[in-house]
């Protein structure tokens, strides 16, 4: 299914700026987040057309989510597929990503992303082994609180994309020392023999 064909069957995209997600966020009794392209633009990559706007939020927070975002609509994004998550209805197995409009007559705004959080550390969803403190993990620019980058690019570490490549090369060079360290360390662990790695050191 093509661009074209995906809008015509479920809606287009017009992703909130990352301050409107702050403003829609203000005083939710949760901790959000950006992850994804916006949080390493905020991180020091160049900036770059956006197509949609990640929003993190720990799955234990999926309830307080789900009500402080009453007035919208949320569906389950898997798979390429998209189903409704109805009032009442719990979350399906395996699912992690909740695509946020107002009704059908709207574009979609956001993608919040269910993150793995326990004990207060961020854990690494493809990889359990790399964790670190959320407080650590964090960073904020604006007031608009993001994965520090050298986590949001480790979540493209798996990915061959023209876009992945332009965001590590233009993030390198603003890295600073403890960034490169972790993100070599968590690629030895993750991916061992990544091309990047060898351009970390």
């Amino acid at each position: 299914m093509d661009e074209a064909e995906f809008q015509a069957l479920y809606g287009r995209w017009q992703p909130l700026a990352p301050a409107q997600v702050r403003d829609l966020f203000a005083g939710a009794p949760f901790r959000w987040w950006l992850a994804g392209g916006w949080a390493l633009e905020l991180g020091g990559a160049a900036p770059r057309r956006h197509d949609d706007i990640d929003v993190a939020v720990a799955f234990d927070d999926l309830a307080p989510l789900r009500e402080w975002l009453c007035d919208f609509h949320l569906w389950e994004a898997h798979g390429g597929a998209l189903r409704p998550l109805l009032p009442g209805e719990e979350l399906r197995p395996e699912r992690e990503q909740l695509w946020v409009r107002r009704d059908a007559s709207q574009p979609w705004l956001a993608d919040v992303v269910l993150t793995p959080v326990r004990d207060g550390r961020w854990i690494f969803k493809k990889d359990g082994r790399i964790t670190r403190p959320l407080d650590e993990a964090l960073q904020a620019r604006d007031g608009i609180p993001h994965l520090r980058p050298e986590i949001a690019i480790l979540h493209k570490a798996h990915l061959v994309r023209e876009k992945d490549e332009a965001d590590f090369a233009s993030l390198l060079p603003v890295l600073d020392g403890s960034g490169r360290r972790w993100l070599a360390e968590a690629l030895a662990l993750y991916l061992p023999g990544h091309p990047w790695q060898d351009r970390l050191l």
